[in-house]
C-alpha cells in the first residue's frame, strides 16, 4: 500500500497569509562566513563542534549539485505502523525534497519503508537485538570499531556506513523516544549514528524531538553527547528544551520548535475515503493507546471506562465517534494480537451501549488527517491528534494518562495556547467532561478563529525551520535559531474557579504519576541489575567448573610426577597379586 502524496489546493490557499514572520530569517550567507577551520585548542572527542562552528564536510561540498542527506527514522520497527513516527520521519523526507535533496533513509524494515516513501532505504543497526544494556553497549563498541578499521562485518552495516560515508548531512527525524523506558534501543541508534557522522566528519541536525522524562543518568550522557555534537536541535515543548540545555551544560543550540507531523497534508481522495469507510454526517474522532501500564487500571478495566466516557460524549453532543488507531499494520484487514490499537477500539465498542462508536481499520497518517479534517472535534489519550488538530484547526481534547503523556501534551497543546485541553484522565467524566464539551458547543465561533490562527502560524514557522535546516547544509544561508512562540490563546475554563479545579487536578495527577514513574524506574533498574548479575553468577560458574577441571588434571600430573623410581612396577606386581588372590590360585 503506497501512501498519497498529493496536495490540496484550498490548504495551501488559505496559507497563502502567514501569521507568523520568524524574527530572524534564512538570508544569503557571506562568502567568508562559509569558511571555517577547526577551532584551535583541544577538547573532549565526543563533546561535539563549538557553538557556530562548520564541520569540515560543510564548508568542503557547497558547491555539491546534489545534496545528500541521510535521515534517521522510527519507521517500520518490526513491520509496525507507529503513526506519529511514521507521520513526522515523512514530513522530514518530503522537506528536504522540496529543497532539492536526495534522501537515504535508515529504517526498520528497509523492504517495506523504501518502497512506501520512495527512497534509498538502509537498515538501523539493531540494538533492539540485545535485552541488556551491556549487550548493547558491546554491539556499539564492536560497530564502532568495525567503522574505524573501515571493515563492517555485514552487508546492512556496509550499507548504512556507506550512506553515511557519502552525506552531506545527518538528519534525525522527530520522535518522542529518547527515554529510558523500554526505549534505550533508539538512544543507542542515536548514538552510533552520532559517532559514525562525526568518524567522518559529517553534520548532524535533531528535528521536533521530546526528550525524557524518564533519563538514567548513562542516557542522560548519552543523549547529552548526541545533542552537543549537532549542529541544531529542534525540542516540540519547552521541557524538552530545558532539559537538554540542562543534561548538555548549555552546550547544544536547542530551539523550541513545533511537531513536524503539523506540516503533513491529508491524502486528496477524501471524499473516497469517507464512501470507503462510511463516515458519518457528523462526528468526532477518538485515538487511545492499546496498554494500559501507564494508567495503573488492568486492561479491560481502562477500555470499560473509555467506552463509558465515549458513550457520554455521544450522548451530550449528538454525534457518533470514529475510532483511529495508531499502531498496528499498514494494510492489513485485520490485526494480529493485542499489541495494536485496533485491539483497543475494538474491545472499547464491545463494551460502548451507545451504539454510536466505531472502530475503523489502521490507515495511513494522510489518511488519518483526511478523517481528522471533517470531525467536529477529537479526543484521545494518543498524542498525534493533537499536533493534527493545530495543523488542521480542528479542537483537540487530550487525556493525560501518565506523566510522559502530560509532558508532551501540555507541552504541544501550549504551543498553541490551548493547554487548558490537556485534562488528566481519572477526572475526566466526574470533573471535566461537562465543562468541557459545554464550551466547544458555547465558544465555537471564538474557538474556530482562534483554531485558523495556529493553523496558519504552526505551519508557517515550521516550514521556516527546514528552510534554516537546508540552508545551513547547503551552506547558502542560516539556521533559524527564533523559538516558536504563539501569541493568545484559549481557555474553556473562563472562571477562576475552574482554572483553580483544572490546576489542582494536575498537580494531584502529576505526582501520583512521578511517584509511579519512580516506582516503576526502581523496579526496572533493579530488574535489569538482577539480570546483570544472574549473568555474571552464570560466567563465574563456569569459571569455576573450568578451573575446577583444570585444577583437578593439574594434580593427577603433579602425583604423576612426583612418584618415587619403582613404583610403577610396584602397581604391577601388586595389580598381578590382587588378581592372583582374586582368582584363588
Amino acid at each position: 500500500m503506497r501512501m498519497p502524496c498529493g496536495r490540496n489546493s484550498s490548504r495551501s490557499d488559505r496559507n497563502s497569509s502567514p501569521a507568523f514572520c520568524p524574527s530572524r530569517t534564512v538570508r544569503p550567507r557571506s562568502a567568508s562566513s562559509t569558511r571555517c577551520s577547526r577551532r584551535a585548542g583541544t577538547r573532549d572527542r565526543h563533546a561535539g563542534p563549538v557553538r557556530g562552528e562548520r564541520p569540515s564536510r560543510l564548508a568542503a561540498r557547497d558547491t555539491e549539485a546534489v545534496v545528500k542527506i541521510v535521515v534517521l527514522g522510527d519507521v517500520s520497527g518490526a513491520g509496525q505502523y507507529h503513526l506519529g513516527d511514521e507521520a513526522m520521519t515523512e514530513v522530514a523526507i518530503e522537506q528536504l525534497r522540496r529543497r532539492g535533496a536526495e534522501v537515504t533513509l535508515i529504517a526498520g524494515e528497509v523492504d517495506i519503508s523504501g518502497p512506501f516513501y520512495d527512497v534509498t532505504a538502509v537498515p538501523r543497526f539493531g540494538f533492539w537485538r540485545p535485552e541488556s544494556r551491556r549487550g548493547k553497549q558491546d554491539l556499539l563498541d564492536r560497530i564502532l570499531a568495525e567503522v574505524r578499521n573501515g571493515s563492517p562485518s555485514t552487508a546492512e552495516l556496509a550499507a548504512t556506513v556507506g550512506a553515511v560515508r557519502e552525506a552531506r548531512a545527518v538528519v534525525i527525524a522527530g520522535g518522542g523516544n529518547l527515554n529510558s523506558r523500554n526505549t534505550p534501543n533508539h538512544i543507542f541508534d542515536r548514538l552510533a549514528l552520532k559517532r559514525i557522522a562525526e568518524h567522518f566528519e559529517v553534520p548532524l541536525y535533531v528535528s521536533s524531538q521530546t526528550v525524557g522524562p524518564e533519563l538514567a543518568w548513562a542516557d542522560r550522557v548519552m543523549i547529552a553527547e548526541i545533542m552537543s555534537y549537532a549542529r541544531v536541535v529542534g525540542a516540540r515543548e519547552s521541557y524538552t528544551a530545558e532539559l537538554i540545555a540542562e543534561i548538555t551544560g548549555g552546550r547544544a543550540r536547542v530551539v523550541r520548535t513545533l511537531d513536524d507531523a503539523v506540516l503533513l497534508e491529508p491524502s486528496e481522495d477524501a471524499m473516497e475515503l469517507s464512501a470507503r469507510l462510511g463516515l458519518p454526517d457528523r462526528y468526532a474522532v477518538g485515538s487511545f493507546t492499546y496498554h494500559a501500564w501507564s494508567t495503573g487500571l488492568p486492561r479491560y478495566q481502562l477500555y470499560r471506562e473509555i467506552a463509558r466516557a465515549l458513550d457520554e460524549v455521544c450522548e451530550r453532543r449528538d454525534l457518533d465517534i470514529v475510532l483511529l488507531p495508531h499502531m498496528g499494520v499498514l494494510g492489513e484487514s485485520e490485526q494480529r494480537g493485542d499489541r495494536n490499537d485496533v485491539y483497543c477500539h475494538d474491545a472499547i465498542v464491545a463494551a460502548s451501549r451507545s451504539g454510536r462508536i466505531r472502530s475503523l481499520p489502521m490507515i495511513s497518517a494522510r489518511e488519518v488527517l483526511a478523517v481528522t479534517a471533517d470531525a467536529e472535534f477529537s479526543i484521545s489519550t494518543r498524542y498525534h491528534p493533537l499536533v493534527f488538530g493545530a495543523a488542521l484547526g480542528v479542537p483537540a481534547i487530550g487525556l493525560v494518562t501518565s506523566f510522559y503523556s502530560s509532558v508532551r501534551m501540555r507541552g504541544a497543546l501550549d504551543n498553541f495556547g490551548l493547554s487548558a485541553f490537556a485534562i488528566p484522565f481519572e477526572s475526566w467524566r466526574s470533573v471535566f467532561a461537562a465543562r468541557v464539551l459545554d464550551a466547544l458547543s458555547r465558544d465555537a465561533p471564538v474557538l474556530r478563529r482562534h483554531a485558523t490562527r495556529v493553523s496558519e502560524f504552526v505551519r508557517e514557522y515550521q516550514s521556516s525551520w527546514w528552510d534554516g535546516v537546508v540552508a545551513d547544509i547547503s551552506g547558502h544561508g542560516e539556521l533559524m535559531t527564533s523559538d516558536a512562540v504563539f501569541s493568545g490563546g484559549y481557555s474553556w475554563a473562563a472562571s477562576e474557579a475552574d482554572a483553580d479545579l483544572l490546576l489542582t487536578h494536575r498537580l494531584a495527577h502529576d505526582a501520583t504519576n512521578i511517584d509511579r514513574l519512580n516506582v516503576d524506574f526502581s523496579v526496572e533498574q533493579l530488574r535489569e541489575q538482577l539480570v546483570e548479575s544472574e549473568k555474571r553468577i552464570d560466567e563465574l560458574e563456569r569459571e569455576l567448573h573450568a578451573l575446577r577441571d583444570e585444577t583437578q588434571r593439574e594434580a593427577a600430573q603433579l602425583r604423576h610426577r612426583t612418584r618415587p623410581p619403582g613404583a610403577a612396577l610396584r602397581d604391577r606386581i601388586n595389580a598381578w597379586r590382587r588378581s592372583r588372590l582374586g582368582s584363588g590360585k
